[in-house]
């Protein structure tokens, strides 16, 4: 449960209250360096991008930097948004509702999250075994292919970081992983 203002819906309340139509940008309060934007449309969100990654995974990524207290600064634009424009299809409600369950999953897990210099691949014996695989899984190992270092892997996978993590797990118990190298 979140018993503490997330900085990012406390912006967005007043937002979608007004039925704004814009854009949130969303600044590092000490550098002042632009690090994403939430684009609303009549008080819906219509566009999230966020440090590389875009759509709900960049919006929730603010959420839970504002919550593991980030300093965060928002700046209000107009804009004129275009129907066209829309990469998320919930409503705002729907987003703020679910933010709970999203912060706990993410807190459960955060621990487990592996360094970011680290190189992952697939065990091939494993790719040939008949093991199942979830869906994440199979999202987390198709993105593996192409993007073998966790820091990359957790910016290229569509899951939500928090679903990376539950399924790097979940595959390192089934010894479907091995680590490479690690960068230093």
């Amino acid at each position: 449960m979140v018993d503490f203002e997330i900085p990012l819906l406390a912006v967005l309340d007043e937002q979608t209250m007004v039925g704004f139509t814009g854009r949130v940008n969303v600044l590092d309060k000490i550098s002042h360096q632009l690090l994403g934007v939430v684009i609303l449309r009549e008080g819906q969100i219509f566009r999230c991008s966020y440090r590389s990654v875009s759509g709900l995974k960049a919006f929730y990524n603010i959420v839970i930097e504002g919550a593991q207290l980030v300093p965060q600064e928002f700046i209000v634009e107009p804009e004129i948004i275009h129907e066209s424009d829309r990469q998320i299809h919930y409503p705002y409600s729907f987003l703020k509702s679910k933010t709970a369950e999203v912060l706990e999953r993410f807190q459960t897990v955060a621990h487990l999250r592996p360094p970011a210099q680290v190189k992952l691949l697939a065990r091939s014996s494993f790719l040939d075994s008949d093991e199942e695989v979830t869906e994440a899984e199979f999202a987390v190992l198709c993105t593996l292919t192409e993007w073998s270092q966790v820091e990359d892997l957790y910016r290229h996978c569509s899951l939500m970081d928090y679903e990376i993590t539950e399924s790097l797990v979940s595959l390192r118990r089934k010894e479907a992983l091995q680590v490479v190298s690690a960068r230093t």
